[in-house]
């Protein structure tokens, strides 16, 4: 063979790898990067359903844990607000993004999150809703009522609306 026509053909091989091994590493690296993020969003995703299934039980009729979750709300009105069907909305970029009700209880009244909207496909109101059951139960505790964990809600999510939904 001519060294000529081998060095033609190993120009032609390096241009052709010059062409497609870019697009290869993108590829694969771009297919990690999902892979991975994939990996810690189902990770962190449960993480953070575990905190919103938390409920407190206060050991008071409705009325007076009422007046506690206002009072609660009311501190922090950019974060908390109260809704027009009774319920309380913790806002992460609207104030309904997630919506917490009182319901009755064997021991008392227990303050639970009725449901919840993900971005970007997180939850993101797992901290407020944790301060939220903080201050509630500390002001219960501060009146001399007995506050402590309730059972966990289950939630599931709607595909649609992109909604968690109490179960």
């Amino acid at each position: 063979m001519d060294n000529a026509l081998l060095f033609i053909i190993v120009i032609m091989v390096v241009l052709v790898i010059a062409v497609f091994l870019p697009r290869w590493i993108r590829r694969s690296s771009r297919s990690a990067g999902d892979r991975a993020s994939q990996r810690y969003t189902e990770r962190r995703r449960s993480e953070i359903l575990d905190a919103l299934s938390r409920t407190v039980v206060v050991h008071a009729p409705e009325s007076v844990v009422r007046e506690i979750v206002d009072t609660a709300v009311l501190q922090q009105p950019r974060r908390f607000s109260a809704l027009s069907d009774g319920g309380y909305g913790i806002r992460f970029i609207e104030s309904d993004d997630a919506v917490a009700r009182l319901v009755g209880d064997p021991q008392g009244t227990r303050l639970q999150l009725d449901g919840f909207r993900e971005y970007l496909g997180i939850p993101n109101t797992s901290a407020s809703w944790a301060e939220l059951r903080t201050r509630v139960s500390e002001a219960a505790v501060a009146r001399g009522l007995t506050a402590h964990d309730g059972p966990a809600a289950a939630h599931r999510r709607d595909p649609e609306t992109e909604r968690w939904n109490i179960v």
